[in-house]
């Protein structure tokens, strides 16, 4: 199964706000580590990576708020594609994914 194939099911899971979380986190201290090298395109990538914890952050609200809307799952990935190639920050948005996809588990319920 691809990334995109595992996103989506855990997208379409009870695990889903577990995932969300877990992404954030995992983009969070990638912003951190982004300035470790050059300073330049750390800030892109900090950047990136802010915008993406922003869309994510707003998922998790849409989830929980009546009247606030989130995108469509089927598109979210593609967002955040779009938001990490802005800033160069596809390594951090798959290590995020890859990170969270773990901490939920093959059977998409959160791990111990």
């Amino acid at each position: 199964m691809s990334i995109r194939d595992q996103v989506l099911a855990i997208l379409n899971s009870p695990s889903k706000e577990a995932f969300l979380l877990a992404m954030g986190h995992r983009l969070g201290i990638s912003a951190r580590d982004a300035f470790a090298g050059d300073i330049q395109r750390g800030m892109r990538q900090a950047q990136a990576c802010n915008e993406m914890m922003i869309a994510l952050w707003s998922q998790v609200r849409a989830m929980k708020d009546e009247g606030t809307h989130g995108y469509p799952d089927s598109d979210f990935l593609s967002v955040l594609l779009g938001k990490a190639d802005a800033g160069d920050a596809r390594p951090h948005l798959r290590h995020a994914i890859e990170s969270a996809l773990l901490s939920v588990g093959e059977k998409g319920t959160p791990e111990p």
